[in-house]
């Protein structure tokens, strides 16, 4: 028999994936969140969403949004290192995307490292524009940020 084609599950996350969001905000993030603060986010959080990636089980990665007064903001997509270059951010920007849509979302924005090139390619094939530069608004490294934004 021939190989399968992998199945990757992309849903929503739930209080069991915890752990997996904060391990790999971790490995993704110099400035990664406690977990207890992805935690309440996840749980408490009337305006957060959040994606998870599931492989056989395993969470690959995930996707953190933010819905609030007809805007939607990414917060942070991440992939574990040993699984990326294989579509699973683009898979969880394209499902935040689409809930925000359903949700009635205007226009969906998000921040970026200025180094962070892969990140603002990936961004501009799903059709955001820079809207400009924040100073020092990242930590760890300080760094700036660009602002991009599209309507939904």
């Amino acid at each position: 028999m021939g190989k399968t084609a992998r199945e990757i599950l992309i849903r929503e996350a739930e209080e069991k994936d915890v752990s997996a969001i904060y391990d790999i905000g971790c490995l993704c993030f110099s400035d990664a969140w406690r977990k207890e603060t992805v935690h309440h986010d996840l749980m408490e959080n009337e305006h957060s969403f959040y994606l998870v990636a599931e492989e056989d089980g395993f969470i690959t990665g995930y996707g953190c949004f933010w819905f609030i007064a007809g805007e939607a903001q990414l917060v942070n997509i991440g992939v574990r290192p040993c699984c990326r270059r294989q579509g699973i951010g683009r898979m969880l920007l394209q499902k935040g995307i689409e809930e925000a849509r359903g949700r009635g979302m205007q226009t969906m924005f998000l921040e970026v490292r200025v180094s962070n090139l892969s990140a603002q390619k990936m961004y501009e094939t799903f059709g955001f524009k820079n809207l400009g530069l924040r100073k020092k608004v990242y930590d760890l490294p300080i760094e700036d940020g660009y602002v991009m934004e599209r309507a939904l």
